[in-house]
Protein backbone atom coordinates (compact mmCIF):
# COMPACT_ATOMS: atom_id res chain seq x y z
CA UNK A 1 0.00 0.00 0.00
CA UNK A 2 1.29 3.46 -0.81
CA UNK A 3 1.38 6.44 1.52
CA UNK A 4 -1.64 8.66 0.95
CA UNK A 5 -4.40 10.42 2.93
CA UNK A 6 -5.82 8.29 5.76
CA UNK A 7 -2.95 5.83 5.97
CA UNK A 8 -0.91 5.10 9.06
CA UNK A 9 2.79 5.35 8.31
CA UNK A 10 5.52 3.73 10.40
CA UNK A 11 9.10 4.72 9.64
CA UNK A 12 12.60 5.01 10.97
CA UNK A 13 14.72 8.05 10.16
CA UNK A 14 17.69 10.26 10.96
CA UNK A 15 17.49 14.02 10.60
CA UNK A 16 20.59 16.17 10.32
CA UNK A 17 21.24 19.88 10.00
CA UNK A 18 22.03 21.09 6.49
CA UNK A 19 22.92 17.87 4.64
CA UNK A 20 23.73 14.16 4.94
CA UNK A 21 26.98 14.94 6.78
CA UNK A 22 25.50 17.55 9.14
CA UNK A 23 24.97 17.41 12.88
CA UNK A 24 22.46 14.74 13.94
CA UNK A 25 19.46 16.45 15.57
CA UNK A 26 16.96 13.61 15.78
CA UNK A 27 16.27 10.02 14.94
CA UNK A 28 13.78 7.23 15.36
CA UNK A 29 15.10 3.70 14.98
CA UNK A 30 13.26 0.60 13.81
CA UNK A 31 12.95 -0.60 17.43
CA UNK A 32 11.11 2.61 18.38
CA UNK A 33 9.77 4.01 15.09
CA UNK A 34 7.82 7.15 14.27
CA UNK A 35 4.16 6.33 13.58
CA UNK A 36 1.61 8.88 12.38
CA UNK A 37 -1.67 9.29 10.54
CA UNK A 38 -0.79 10.81 7.18
CA UNK A 39 -2.54 14.01 6.09
CA UNK A 40 -3.78 15.31 9.45
CA UNK A 41 -1.47 18.33 9.56
CA UNK A 42 0.48 17.04 12.56
CA UNK A 43 3.69 16.57 10.58
CA UNK A 44 5.53 19.21 8.57
CA UNK A 45 3.62 19.50 5.26
CA UNK A 46 6.75 19.34 3.09
CA UNK A 47 7.92 16.27 5.03
CA UNK A 48 4.64 14.52 4.18
CA UNK A 49 4.83 15.69 0.57
CA UNK A 50 8.20 13.96 0.19
CA UNK A 51 6.78 10.68 1.54
CA UNK A 52 3.51 10.64 -0.42
CA UNK A 53 3.31 7.72 -2.83
CA UNK A 54 6.10 5.72 -1.19
CA UNK A 55 5.52 2.10 -0.14
CA UNK A 56 6.55 -0.25 2.62
CA UNK A 57 10.30 -1.05 2.64
CA UNK A 58 11.18 1.96 0.47
CA UNK A 59 13.96 4.25 1.59
CA UNK A 60 13.90 8.02 1.41
CA UNK A 61 16.41 10.84 1.56
CA UNK A 62 15.55 14.49 1.06
CA UNK A 63 16.53 17.99 2.10
CA UNK A 64 13.94 20.16 3.78
CA UNK A 65 14.80 23.87 3.30
CA UNK A 66 14.34 26.03 6.41
CA UNK A 67 11.36 27.81 4.84
CA UNK A 68 9.57 24.45 4.56
CA UNK A 69 10.72 23.14 7.94
CA UNK A 70 10.51 25.48 10.94
CA UNK A 71 10.90 28.73 9.04
CA UNK A 72 13.46 31.47 9.28
CA UNK A 73 14.55 32.79 12.65
CA UNK A 74 12.11 35.56 13.62
CA UNK A 75 13.92 38.34 15.49
CA UNK A 76 10.63 39.50 17.03
CA UNK A 77 10.56 36.21 18.96
CA UNK A 78 13.74 37.16 20.84
CA UNK A 79 12.53 39.01 23.92
CA UNK A 80 14.03 40.61 27.01
CA UNK A 81 12.06 39.81 30.15
CA UNK A 82 12.58 41.43 33.56
CA UNK A 83 14.17 38.86 35.86
CA UNK A 84 11.71 39.65 38.66
CA UNK A 85 8.94 38.05 36.57
CA UNK A 86 10.51 34.69 37.40
CA UNK A 87 10.00 33.60 40.99
CA UNK A 88 11.03 30.62 43.07
CA UNK A 89 7.33 29.96 43.63
CA UNK A 90 7.08 29.13 39.91
CA UNK A 91 10.14 26.86 40.16
CA UNK A 92 12.73 29.34 38.93
CA UNK A 93 15.98 30.02 40.78
CA UNK A 94 19.22 31.76 39.87
CA UNK A 95 20.55 28.33 38.88
CA UNK A 96 17.68 27.52 36.50
CA UNK A 97 17.81 30.93 34.84
CA UNK A 98 21.17 30.39 33.16
CA UNK A 99 22.24 30.95 29.56
CA UNK A 100 21.57 27.77 27.60
CA UNK A 101 18.59 26.69 29.72
CA UNK A 102 15.12 26.19 28.26
CA UNK A 103 12.30 27.82 30.18
CA UNK A 104 8.52 28.02 30.07
CA UNK A 105 7.28 31.62 30.19
CA UNK A 106 3.70 32.49 30.96
CA UNK A 107 1.95 35.80 31.44
CA UNK A 108 -1.63 37.02 30.96
CA UNK A 109 -1.16 37.18 27.17
CA UNK A 110 0.90 34.14 26.26
CA UNK A 111 2.57 30.90 27.25
CA UNK A 112 5.64 29.67 25.39
CA UNK A 113 8.95 27.87 25.72
CA UNK A 114 12.28 29.41 24.87
CA UNK A 115 16.04 29.29 25.20
CA UNK A 116 17.86 31.75 27.47
CA UNK A 117 20.52 33.34 25.26
CA UNK A 118 21.72 36.16 27.54
CA UNK A 119 21.32 37.28 31.14
CA UNK A 120 22.22 40.23 33.33
CA UNK A 121 21.12 41.29 36.82
CA UNK A 122 17.91 42.93 35.58
CA UNK A 123 16.66 40.78 32.70
CA UNK A 124 17.06 37.66 30.67
CA UNK A 125 16.98 37.48 26.89
CA UNK A 126 14.95 34.53 25.60
CA UNK A 127 14.76 33.15 22.06
CA UNK A 128 11.25 31.78 21.53
CA UNK A 129 11.97 30.53 17.98
CA UNK A 130 11.79 26.78 17.38
CA UNK A 131 15.27 25.35 18.11
CA UNK A 132 15.61 24.36 14.43
CA UNK A 133 14.33 27.65 12.97
CA UNK A 134 16.61 28.90 10.23
CA UNK A 135 18.06 25.43 9.64
CA UNK A 136 17.87 23.35 6.49
CA UNK A 137 17.23 19.73 7.47
CA UNK A 138 18.19 16.46 5.79
CA UNK A 139 16.02 13.38 6.37
CA UNK A 140 17.06 9.84 5.54
CA UNK A 141 15.15 6.71 6.48
CA UNK A 142 13.04 3.68 5.71
CA UNK A 143 9.30 3.12 5.43
CA UNK A 144 8.62 0.20 7.77
CA UNK A 145 4.90 -0.14 7.07
CA UNK A 146 1.88 1.58 5.57
CA UNK A 147 -1.69 0.57 6.37
CA UNK A 148 -5.16 1.94 5.89
CA UNK A 149 -6.33 3.93 8.92
CA UNK A 150 -9.31 2.64 10.87
CA UNK A 151 -12.55 4.59 11.09
CA UNK A 152 -11.74 5.46 14.71
CA UNK A 153 -8.28 6.74 13.77
CA UNK A 154 -9.75 8.92 11.04
CA UNK A 155 -12.40 10.25 13.45
CA UNK A 156 -9.79 11.00 16.14
CA UNK A 157 -7.28 12.32 13.59
CA UNK A 158 -4.58 10.21 15.25
CA UNK A 159 -3.25 6.67 14.90
CA UNK A 160 -3.86 4.03 17.54
CA UNK A 161 -0.83 2.09 18.70
CA UNK A 162 -0.77 -1.68 18.01
CA UNK A 163 -1.19 -2.38 21.74
CA UNK A 164 -4.37 -0.31 21.76
CA UNK A 165 -3.01 2.65 23.70
CA UNK A 166 -4.36 5.86 22.26
CA UNK A 167 -2.35 9.05 22.14
CA UNK A 168 -4.15 12.37 21.79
Amino acid sequence: MEIQESTVVTLSYHVRKKDEEGELVGFSEQSYPLRFLFGTGKMLPYFEEQLKGKNQNETFAFRLPADFAYGKKDESLIKSIPIEEFTEKEGYTKETLEVGAYIRYENSEESQSGLIIDKNRKEIKVDFNHPLAGQDLFFKGNIISVRKASFEEIERQHHIEPDGIRFQ
